[in-house]
């Protein structure tokens, strides 16, 4: 389950069609170049969800592994792993398709499995809808016309 603090950042970033940066290693830099993974649109959250599917493990379970169960997911699913993060990358409905598989081999040779793998965690915890029921509840059953309390107080402040 996420923590409160990590859906409201979710939540922010979401809204603002924000990235996350993922770094890619080069020999030829000293520091890597970064590109951005965004939240997946619709069509690509199908794609995403298929491929999720056919991982057939979830973040969870991930987490339980020890470091030969990760090594051997890797070896296994890293083709799978790269499309569901070349997905957040590339997410027209054109490009989408096209520059999906060469996006994922990229990022298969120049980011390290574990980023990769972090990356992957990443796009499936902002998949989930769950989280954001709370905040769009919370926010509905906020009056709008009211001011919030501690605009009440600071004002009350500054006239004393």
């Amino acid at each position: 389950m996420m923590k409160t603090q990590d859906i409201e950042l979710l939540a922010g970033i979401s809204l603002s069609d924000g990235g996350i940066s993922l770094p890619l290693h080069t020999v030829l830099r000293k520091h890597p170049f970064r590109i951005t993974m965004k939240i997946p649109t619709t069509r690509s959250l199908l794609r995403v969800s298929k491929r999720y599917l056919r991982i057939g493990v979830t973040p969870e379970e991930y987490d339980a592994y020890n470091l030969d169960q990760r090594i051997r997911f890797v070896y296994l699913h890293g083709k799978d792993i790269s499309r569901i993060v070349a997905y957040g990358i590339v997410r027209g409905p054109i490009l989408g398709r096209l520059l999906n598989r060469p996006v994922a081999w990229m990022l298969r040779e120049l980011m390290t499995p574990d980023e990769l793998s972090s990356a992957w965690r990443q796009i499936l915890n902002s998949t989930s809808t769950t989280s954001f029921g709370i905040i769009i509840a919370s926010a509905a059953a906020l009056n709008k016309m009211q001011p919030l309390a501690s605009r009440n107080e600071s004002a009350n402040e500054t006239r004393s």
